[in-house]
């Protein structure tokens, strides 16, 4: 016992200390909050109990299992990752095994959205849609970027299913708050198109457009509005510099985009070629927007020369339903008339021109290839001859 109360006085300080910097910003969990106690407690005891060298180990020994027992989710989520990290797919299923037991033994929120959203978007829909639900109806989780983030990530599992509007509906209570990030705008670009509503895809691709854009799925997104307001050789300029500067995607998306774009010129080599690109080039995820199987029945059906005309016409007269990952409906279009394919060599030509004076400019430089404020500039200009 102490008989100096300015020692005591002293150990108490420090004992808030200890509790403020755990406790100070930190969403607690239940077993962030054992690990915490159990520390505290150990730490009483070693100070004021007075306990034996053997008592002393066997109180240490009991604290360490009981830490280590509280933060097994993170050992679970570093053997997940290393799985998921490394694309080792025949082991996927055992990362998702890890993945869900993560969330069962719980982790701190930052990691919920994270191991969530992995397991949705390989198709582990319920574990996934269960841990936000959780995260997102406990009201000490007030953190906006933790929530918006688990909004976003939860809005996969109705877009999946089809309710296109209940997947807008949570994004869209993101996007009325402060909090931005390019999911989100992509999240709100699909769902946008899914419903139709290329005004207010028009509208979001705009907003995110005001600041320089990197994300490939957004300047591919600046593509998108590009060809539907008709200007394909905008469309055009910007995927081909797209592809110029970075040689393949992981994503199907701006493939078949450009394959509209060579359908729409009566190219339909050209449209095959890229489409086939995109099945060799992108390990399709079980929720996307551009599904494997809708491209191979595009490659059969383009590669059936009776067929030819009639699908490059249907997909050109309506371009919405593949940029939704469907196929429109194929009718006859006797007569039908594409575009000019001499537009095409003008739009490469200036672009070539543009990459190439770039290079010249980087050549005693750090190599940069994200598109800068001009690269951006230009291509709102669409790179016409």
């Amino acid at each position: 016992m102490y008989k100096n109360a300015a020692v005591f006085k002293f150990h108490a300080t420090n004992i808030n200390i200890v509790l403020s910097f755990f406790l100070r910003g930190i969403i607690l969990d239940k077993n962030r909050i054992i690990c915490y106690l159990t520390l505290i407690i150990a730490i009483l005891l070693l100070l004021y109990g007075g306990l034996s060298t053997a008592a002393t180990l066997i109180l240490a020994v009991v604290a360490i299992a009981i830490i280590l027992f509280t933060r097994r989710a993170y050992l679970y989520f570093v053997k997940a990752n290393r799985i998921y990290s490394a694309h080792d797919y025949p082991r996927y299923d055992e990362a998702f095994k890890y993945y869900k037991k993560t969330l069962k033994a719980g982790i701190s929120p930052k990691y919920t959205v994270l191991t969530a959203t992995i397991l949705i978007q390989e198709g582990e829909m319920d574990e996934g849609k269960a841990a936000l639900e959780k995260l997102l109806g406990q009201r000490f989780v007030k953190d906006e970027t933790i929530r918006s983030q688990a909004k976003c990530a939860l809005s996969l599992v109705p877009y999946s299913q089809g309710d296109y509007e209940k997947a807008l509906e949570l994004c869209q209570e993101v996007y009325e708050g402060s909090y931005r990030d390019n999911i989100l705008y992509i999240n709100m670009c699909t769902y946008l198109l899914a419903l139709g509503r290329v005004k207010d895809f028009r509208r979001v691709v705009r907003d995110f457009s005001q600041k320089p854009v990197t994300s490939l799925a957004m300047l591919d997104l600046q593509a998108v509005y590009q060809l539907l307001e008709g200007d394909w050789k905008g469309a055009r300029a910007m995927l081909v510099a797209l592809f110029e500067k970075n040689g393949h995607f992981s994503f199907a998306d701006p493939y078949l985009h450009m394959a509209q774009i060579m359908m729409h010129y009566g190219d339909g080599q050209a449209a095959l070629d890229y489409i086939r690109r995109a099945l060799a080039d992108v390990k399709f995820r079980p929720v996307t927007v551009i599904p494997a199987a809708m491209l191979e029945e595009l490659v059969r059906l383009l590669e059936d020369g009776t067929k030819l005309v009639d699908v490059m016409a249907s997909c050109d007269a309506d371009p919405l339903p593949l940029l939704n990952g469907r196929l429109p409906e194929i009718g006859a279009h006797p007569g039908y008339v594409f575009a000019d394919r001499g537009e095409l060599e003008s739009v490469d030509e200036e672009v070539q021109r543009r990459l190439e004076a770039e290079e010249k400019e980087l050549e005693d430089k750090e190599p940069d290839t994200a598109l800068n404020d001009d690269d951006e500039e230009w291509l709102r200009r669409h790179g016409n001859s």
